[in-house]
């Protein structure tokens, strides 16, 4: 008896002080609900509410939460981003749930963690209609309960996953029509489109409209869901040409926090339309649909390139690597006017070894591997020998080693055909930072200028490790074609980037105190990396799936002149503030600690 009043005091003392955190509930406090009023919101959703069982259970003594799938299935199955899509709780990068539960031998296991809920949602709603989430989300936000969103978990920045939250798993809205002759909402014409539910991934999606002859504007890997992908930007093979996957939305259905299923689009609820399009997911509310413009389906896909690096160790050598990486930069907006796009990776130090070397060059390596769609062979081997002749000029080529790629053409359908286990670098750990760059950024400044900005950002917190800068060129004519109307509130500077740059470089104890480790990185990056980004771009911005959450100048980052717009569409369509991710509209005024599992308003 005493036992239980010590315990009943502890509880009342944590809840008094949870409460004078204001922190959202957890099962410690006196407000979470019971067992039997879960079970009442069960029986009230038709019976798809989940309780939390991580995956790996199978992996530790007695199997505590009962997983169904075998240990070593699990463990087989740890790194394909397919299967942690499949499997309820789970997200591809689990130091983002504190390695709550991680199976002997992936990134992030410590036998001393052992396995247990931890940073994973309590409970999830396997949702399959709308009025699933509409009860579930109007249910969670009267008692104070912190709101997730997954679709496929497929997500750099944790924010699809949140301790003591309840997760609104969208992975069943999975259907896909064509509507040849859809009447676009305030205007009197119609367009091509598909009608797809949020659950989808990329590649599902490819698939339908590849048997309707025509195509989408999406994510490169086809293991990424919609939801994510279009609601912060979105960028992939068709975006240079076509623009943003986020341009490319007619209409979107989103369920809020109090329970309203809505639809939005340019005539219907207009602010939360323009939101939802790049002002980031996980934030106004769940969208259950999207409404997606289709396109002709490109004639052909020619892919071209060449590799460099340093012929031999002295600096002469090392001095040409860095000069012939300039050039290749500085002629990017060129090249995709002329229609490439396309990725440049540099390497340094081991991580040259990529390709496939026996040992790290001096200087830097890089890789160009180009597309273009409708040219021919000749008109890509024409555009790559001038660039390759341009870097060897300046590089000398006594002193580069440069290897050719040859020029190859393919259908459309079998370059964009999705390989469903083709993404396969999930439980890893994920960190990384980036920017938007634009001619000015790219050409329009001195070559020396653009020399110490690459080897600055290709620095590494492990010297000897080196890393990698990689420059995606999904901007250009694409994004900045696409009609004002159908921009929506994706950071304005992709309107003039031309390349996505993104870089690693941390070293992050993936062992460790996840908070500690990611702490760790992210003051790293502060020190080091986003310095770079601010002196060479100061103007431009990141993308948020691929960004870092914690630079400090996350809001301009990710969000820049929009802002506060968003912050003020925020307020009216989640008043509850149930919806929290890392670098979100409003986060500021949270602290999630991951150790505690707390999310707490901060203390003005």
């Amino acid at each position: 008896m005493i036992l239980l009043k010590t315990i009943c005091l502890l509880s009342a003392l944590v809840t008094a002080s949870f409460g004078s955190l204001n922190c959202k509930v957890s099962p410690a406090d006196l407000a979470w609900p019971s067992e039997n009023e879960w079970a009442a919101l069960n029986h009230s959703i038709e019976g798809v509410l989940i309780k939390t069982a991580p995956i790996a259970s199978s992996c530790y003594l007695g199997n505590p939460f009962n997983s169904p799938e075998e240990c070593t299935s699990v463990q087989k199955k740890w790194s394909y981003a397919a299967h942690h899509a499949a499997w309820p709780e789970s997200i591809d990068y689990p130091i983002y749930t504190n390695n709550s539960c991680v199976p002997k031998g992936a990134t992030g296991y410590a036998e001393r963690k052992g396995c247990s809920i931890g940073g994973l949602p309590q409970y999830i709603v396997n949702a399959t209609t709308t009025e699933h989430v509409s009860w579930a989300m109007k249910w969670a936000s009267k008692r104070n309960i912190r709101i997730v969103v997954k679709g496929t978990g497929h997500d750099l920045n944790g924010r699809s996953t949140g301790a003591f939250a309840l997760s609104i798993w969208t992975h069943n809205f999975k259907h896909i029509e064509r509507r040849s002759a859809w009447q676009l909402p305030g205007r009197n014409e119609t367009d091509d489109v598909v009608v797809c539910g949020s659950g989808n991934n990329w590649g599902s999606v490819y698939t339908a409209v590849h048997r309707m002859n025509r195509s989408v504007v999406g994510g490169e890997d086809a293991t990424v869901g919609l939801g994510g992908l279009i609601q912060n930007g979105g960028h992939g093979f068709l975006s240079s040409h076509l623009g943003l996957a986020s341009d490319q939305v007619y209409q979107v259905t989103v369920v809020t926090t109090d329970g309203r299923s809505l639809v939005a689009n340019s005539v219907e609820n207009g602010d939360l339309f323009w939101a939802v399009r790049g002002g980031g997911g996980g934030q106004y509310g769940v969208v259950t649909e999207f409404i997606l413009k289709t396109h002709p389906v490109p004639a052909n896909v020619v892919m071209g390139g060449f590799s460099f690096y340093a012929a031999d160790s002295s600096n002469l050598s090392e001095t040409a690597s860095w000069n012939a990486l300039s050039e290749v930069v500085s002629s990017i907006p060129n090249l995709m006017d002329g229609g490439l796009n396309g990725n440049i990776t540099a390497y340094t130090k081991t991580r040259a070894m990529a390709l496939g070397l026996k040992e790290a060059p001096r200087g830097v390596a890089a890789v160009l591997g180009f597309v273009g769609l409708n040219m021919t062979a000749d008109g890509m081997d024409d555009i790559i020998d001038k660039l390759a002749a341009r870097v060897t000029s300046i590089g000398n080529s006594s002193y580069l080693n440069i290897s050719r790629q040859k020029t190859s053409s393919q259908s459309y359908w079998s370059f964009a055909k999705p390989e469903p286990l083709s993404s396969n670098s999930a439980g890893a750990v994920s960190l990384m930072t980036s920017r938007l760059m634009g001619r000015r950024e790219l050409s329009d400044i001195p070559r020396n200028d653009l020399t110490e900005y690459l080897q600055q950002a290709l620095v590494s917190e492990n010297p000897e490790a080196g890393t990698m800068l990689l420059f995606g060129l999904q901007g250009g004519r694409g994004p900045a074609r696409v009609p004002t109307y159908m921009r929506g509130s994706v950071l304005p500077a992709w309107r003039t980037a031309y390349a996505h740059v993104f870089t690693l470089g941390a070293s992050i104890n993936a062992t460790g105190d996840a908070s500690k480790s990611l702490n760790a990185a992210a003051d790293w990056y502060e020190a080091v990396k986003e310095p770079v980004w601010r002196n060479w771009a100061p103007n431009t911005g990141s993308y948020m799936n691929e960004g870092n959450p914690f630079s400090s100048t996350w809001k301009k980052d990710f969000y820049g002149e929009n802002y506060e717009m968003l912050l003020a569409i925020k307020r009216k369509f989640d008043p509850s503030e149930s919806l929290f991710v890392w670098s979100g509209v409003g986060s500021d005024l949270w602290n999630y600690d991951l150790n505690s599992g707390l999310l707490c308003r901060v203390e003005s």
